[in-house]
């Protein structure tokens, strides 16, 4: 426990280098705010979707059920526009189904 190893040392500095002060690149500007604006208001809108998830899964399917319903029964109606609202409909589930389960943002 008592076995110090002293390091040597220097009596004189070593001299000076005629360095040329580093270049600091400016930032690039990106509007008001630039890309943080945007990425974290998606951040918000994932977690609150996140969050609500569970019910909003089964409010939606219910209603795709229902459109999908609708769809059958107005399937030979002229001028009723069920099948494109169906699809509309399923559409969203889809894409909220894979913002909730494939998108995962930075930092969280």
């Amino acid at each position: 426990m008592t076995n110090i190893i002293q390091f040597p040392r220097r009596d004189s500095p070593e001299p000076t280098r005629d360095l040329a002060p580093p270049v600091v690149q400016p930032k690039p500007l990106d509007g008001a705010g630039g890309g943080r604006v945007l990425s974290n208001l998606i951040k918000v809108v994932w977690v609150v979707t996140v969050l609500l998830w569970p019910l909003m899964k089964w409010i939606l399917s219910l209603d795709v059920l229902f459109q999908f319903a609708r769809m059958v029964y107005h399937w030979n109606t002229p001028d009723v526009y069920a099948t494109w609202t169906f699809l509309l409909h399923l559409a969203v589930l889809v894409v909220l189904t894979s913002f909730v389960s494939l998108y995962k943002p930075k930092g969280v």
